[in-house]
Formats: C-alpha cells, sequence, structure tokens
C-alpha cells in the first residue's frame, strides 16, 4: 500500500534536493571548491525536519521550515564573507557617485571565491541578490593612496579618542584624466595605522608612517556620518556617498599585522 504523505509532490521534491545536496556535498568536500560545513549542517536540518514530517504527516510544516531555512541560508552565507577588493580596481568598475549596492553587487559578481554558487542561481541572479543583509569588504590599497582627513571621533562617555577618519584615494579615468576619488575610511584608533606623533596630514600614510606594507581594511559599506566636519571634507574633495566602517586592519607581506 502506498503512503500518501510520500506522493504529494511538494514533499518528493524536498527529499530529492535532500540527496542531491548530501549527494553534491560529499562529492567536493575534499576540494578547494568544497561547499562550506553550513551547507552540511543544513541539510541534515532539512532531512530531519522531512523525515519528522513523515512521522507526524505534517507535509505543511517541512514545507514551512524549509522555506524559512532557505530564505535565511544567503543571508548567513553572504553577511559573514568578506569579499576582496584591491583599491584601484574599486576606482576604475564604479564611479564617484555609484551607490553602495552598485558596489557591493560587482564587487560580490568580481570574487569569483564569493560568487562561486552564483551559477546554481537561475535569471542570472547571485547570493548578493538573495540576502537580506550585506557582506563585508576587505580593501586593500597602497600606503601612498591613504591620507589622513584630518578628522578624529571621541568616545560621548568616556571623552577617549576611539575613532580616526582617513581617506583612500582611488584612481579613476575621467576624460581622459586620471583623478583621485576619495573613500571615507572610519578606523578604530587602537589600530595605530596613523602615527600618533604625527599631526602634519599634507603627506600619505607611506611618508608619515615610512611604511611600504600596503594595508587590508575590513567593514561595512555605511552612508556619510552627518556634521559639518563631513560636508566640509566633501567640499575639498571628490568623496564617494559612502564610507568603510572599519572593524579589521591587516598589513600585507608579513610587516605589520593587526586584528
Amino acid at each position: 500500500m502506498s503512503n500518501p504523505f510520500l506522493e504529494r509532490t511538494s514533499v518528493q521534491v524536498l527529499l530529492a534536493l535532500v540527496v542531491v545536496a548530501f549527494m553534491c556535498n560529499a562529492a567536493v568536500s575534499h576540494t578547494d571548491e568544497g561547499l562550506p560545513w553550513e551547507v552540511t549542517l543544513g541539510g541534515m536540518c532539512v532531512f530531519g525536519v522531512v523525515l519528522g514530517s513523515y512521522y507526524i504527516h505534517r507535509a505543511d510544516l517541512a514545507l514551512t521550515i524549509v522555506s524559512i531555512l532557505a530564505a535565511l541560508i544567503p543571508t548567513y552565507f553572504v553577511y559573514n564573507s568578506e569579499v576582496p577588493i584591491l583599491n584601484w580596481q574599486l576606482g576604475s568598475a564604479h564611479g564617484l557617485t555609484a551607490p553602495i549596492s552598485e558596489v557591493l553587487s560587482g564587487t560580490w559578481r568580481a570574487s569569483p571565491n564569493n560568487s562561486r554558487f552564483d551559477a546554481m542561481l537561475p535569471l542570472g541572479l547571485s547570493l548578493y541578490d538573495l540576502s537580506l543583509l550585506p557582506p563585508g569588504i576587505s580593501l586593500t590599497a597602497n600606503t601612498s593612496e591613504i591620507y589622513h582627513s584630518g578628522l578624529k571621533l571621541d568616545d560621548k562617555v568616556t571623552g577617549e579618542r576611539s575613532h580616526e577618519y582617513l581617506l583612500i584615494s582611488s584612481p579613476r579615468k575621467v576624460r581622459r584624466k586620471t583623478v583621485g576619488i576619495m573613500l571615507l575610511a572610519k578606523v578604530p584608533y587602537h589600530f595605530d595605522v596613523w602615527p600618533k606623533e604625527e599631526s602634519d596630514y599634507a603627506f600619505d600614510l607611506q611618508t608619515a608612517a615610512h611604511i611600504v606594507a600596503p594595508p587590508t581594511f575590513t567593514g561595512e559599506l555605511l552612508k556619510l556620518d552627518k556634521g559639518p566636519a563631513i560636508v566640509s571634507i566633501q567640499n575639498k574633495h571628490n568623496l564617494r556617498p559612502f564610507m568603510l566602517d572599519v572593524y579589521k586592519v591587516e598589513y600585507n607581506f608579513g610587516s605589520r599585522d593587526h586584528a
């Protein structure tokens, strides 16, 4: 006698997806393109839900939980990703007025590692398009492209210095002329990116700190802070309409490392 639960098309599709997911994960788990452990864990959870629904005869419950998981998995993967980009690529690929969404989407698609699962999606979609939260950005720039804006931020409670605002200049050709498009980076003061004893901000970081190893700033792209100081910076430079809120700084080539 056939089981009416298994005859339902939706449940059969779910079981097929679980089997395919496990087979795919097993096939690539020992390669450089292996799926993250979250995929295996998610597959096990889905399998448990479907199997439990078999005994309680609640296919609707299984479909609801699987739908929620399907919506949350892209968000989890994207939000926990840190997409690498070189400073010159940022300048050449995205103009001065490009919004955050355009920069994040373009950066995600240009990263082979982060976008490796996008080929599985239809209609040219990417996991970034399905995510409810944005990824982090790891921007690597030469020290000769980094300047101090002269703006610093103090903690409102303790009064201690908390952040400093650096300017990262991305070269971009405009009408056959190369100009610098500035990205404001809000960097925690304890990272010691700019030497504390240096108060002359007319020079770049390479000259001010005698550092050649390019740093990588990892953070989130956010709207610019408000205030007259930010407006003053906008009036002086070709400033992008967003900033990089940095939470990690690493120096390449083993020269210095901050985390």
